[in-house]
Formats: structure tokens, C-alpha cells, sequence
């Protein structure tokens, strides 16, 4: 997925000799013209442990950031995780995005977590580097929506609207998810234009920030 959206690859290592997966990726890259190493299983071993060993590895050239200012010029919706640090959550939310064509993702006080970490990449399936991906701070984004007339629309199990009603907002949205311990910060929260709910049992009590993401992102594009 790297070398398809466009990153330059120095060299990729085969950590895990499987005839299919070799094959197929030494088609990919010898047209890339990229160099190919292979690790014996003992070096590999030593050098990678034994648990969760990666199969591929590569050495490439990190994207240049992406800016706010880029998501504006796209199409699409925009989905802005203020607080979510889980790097399974952001990786599954980029890919959910990916998949129903949002502009790209807004990353607010992630932590420590970096936009092409490895977990990431992971978790995103490699998509991490086909949708854009920005770090910023809630006064750039403030600044952003203010500049840009698309309004922040806020997910929230408080909400009165069910989820369903997102699909009338006739304009490109920035949806806004929050952590699942604190939510999204009162700060984002009061510029929110709208407001909606994912109805659930009463006996449940939250969702997987992840799976909100994805439901309002399918229910936005409608079917």
C-alpha cells in the first residue's frame, strides 16, 4: 500500500519465507525498482523475536505532513478524533475513512502516538499512507472550521437526534469523535452545529469509539 500511494521504499526485507506472499510482492516491487533482502528464519528470529513477528519490512522515505488547508482542497467528509489515543481505534477509524472516501482524519491530542507508527500502519491495513492524516491543536482546528465554513458535527451518546439524521446535513461535515473515557473536549464541543446519537440498549453503555466512526461514516454516504 506504501509503494501504491506513492512512497519512495529504499529497500524491503522478507522476514517470513512464504512462497506466495514473496512472489507476489517481488512482482509489486521489481516494477518499483525496489531492492529486495530476505532474513533467514534464525536471523529474523534473533533480530525480531519470536511473537508477532512481521513478515515484511521496509525502509522508505516518511510522506511529507499533511495540512489542514490540503483537507479543505479535498473532497469529502473530515474526521476529526479529539483525545483517542488507542492506536487499534485510529488505525480502524483511517480505514473505515479510506473506505468510504472522507478527505482524510484530524488527529487532536493523540499522545505520543505518531501518524505513521508502526501500529498504525498496522492497524489501518496500510492505509495510513493512501489518506491523509494530520496532528493538530484544537485553536488550528478552531481556526480551520472557522476558514473554512465546514461544520463540525459533534457524535455523542448524549445527543437527542439519532445517528440516522446525519445523512440530511447537505454539506461536507468534520465529524467529531472523542475518547471513550472523557469524549471530545468542551472546546470542540461548543462549536459544534449538530449533534447526533447511536441509539443502543439501555443496558449498554458505550460503544467502541472505532464502530461510531464507522457507522456515521457509512450513514453520511448513505448506502
Amino acid at each position: 500500500m506504501a509503494l501504491r500511494s506513492g512512497v519512495r521504499l529504499d529497500t524491503v526485507v522478507i522476514a517470513h519465507r512464504e512462497p506466495r506472499i514473496e512472489a507476489s510482492l517481488e512482482a509489486e516491487l521489481l516494477h518499483g525498482q525496489v531492492p529486495v533482502r530476505r532474513l533467514s528464519d534464525r536471523v529474523a528470529a534473533a533480530v525480531l523475536g519470536c511473537e508477532k513477528r512481521p513478515r515484511v519490512l521496509a525502509v522508505g522515505r516518511r510522506p511529507l505532513p499533511c495540512t489542514l488547508d490540503a483537507l479543505a482542497r479535498r473532497t469529502g467528509d473530515i474526521v476529526v478524533l479529539d483525545g483517542v489515543r488507542l492506536v487499534g481505534n485510529i488505525g480502524a477509524i483511517i480505514r473505515s475513512a479510506s473506505a468510504r472516501g472522507a478527505a482524510g482524519v484530524v488527529l487532536v491530542d493523540p499522545g505520543p502516538v505518531a501518524v505513521h507508527d508502526r501500529r498504525v500502519v498496522r492497524a489501518s491495513r496500510g492505509l495510513v499512507f493512501a489518506l491523509p492524516v494530520v496532528i493538530a491543536d484544537r485553536d488550528d482546528l478552531r481556526r480551520f472550521l472557522q476558514s473554512s465554513d465546514i461544520p463540525l458535527v459533534s457524535l455523542t451518546a448524549t445527543a437527542a437526534v439519532p445517528l440516522a439524521g446525519l445523512a440530511a446535513v447537505p454539506r461536507r461535515v468534520t465529524l467529531l469523535l472523542g475518547g471513550e473515557r472523557r469524549g471530545s473536549s468542551r472546546e470542540l464541543e461548543d462549536l459544534a452545529e449538530h449533534r447526533f446519537a447511536v441509539p443502543m440498549a439501555s443496558a449498554v453503555e458505550s460503544l467502541n469509539v472505532s464502530v461510531v466512526g464507522a457507522l456515521a461514516l457509512f450513514v453520511r454516504r448513505g448506502p
